[in-house]
């Protein structure tokens, strides 16, 4: 089996996302190329980024839809300065996180004025379907070492 070092995605944005001079966490540094020396995350790191991807829609079912922010809000307070693949898999979640949780409150919104039930119906179904897929996926990527990129989040941490 032989070792194809990812490379790094560009980002289009003025800042490169993450601003303040920190290097992006998708790069080849995180990745564990042989070229930097970097290893990539430790088994343990990986295991708390698989349980932080999973605590999501874990709490979320357990609180119907309402707290799936908490765990990856707690991991990221934990590891923030001490592990840049847990910083990146954690800041990931909880914006991802936050912005299904405003999906979830609008369509509840809309259930509730009785004319938008419809539309509620489609935006409650979108949220738990983009919960466990989404956050299913970012677990796999967690188990490999990767970073997994949410497909719509609102920028709150890096």
């Amino acid at each position: 089996m032989s070792y194809e070092p990812q490379q790094p995605r560009p980002d289009y944005r003025s800042d490169g996302g993450y601003g303040s001079g920190r290097p992006d966490p998708r790069s080849a540094q995180y990745q564990g190329d042989p070229r930097t020396g970097s290893s990539g995350p430790q088994d343990d790191e990986k295991t708390v980024a698989i349980l932080t991807h999973l605590s999501g829609p874990i709490a979320a079912i357990v609180s119907v839809g309402w707290l799936g922010f908490l765990g990856p809000l707690i991991v990221w307070f934990i590891y923030k300065d001490k592990s840049p693949f847990l910083r990146a898999a954690s800041a990931g979640a909880f914006n991802f996180n936050v912005t299904l949780w405003l999906l979830n409150v609008v369509g509840w919104i809309c259930i509730l004025t009785f004319i938008l039930i419809p539309v509620g119906i489609v935006l409650i179904a979108a949220y738990w379907i983009m919960l466990l897929v989404c956050h299913i996926m970012a677990a796999v990527k967690a188990s490999r070492g990767e970073v997994y990129r949410y497909p719509m989040q609102l920028p709150i941490l890096h």
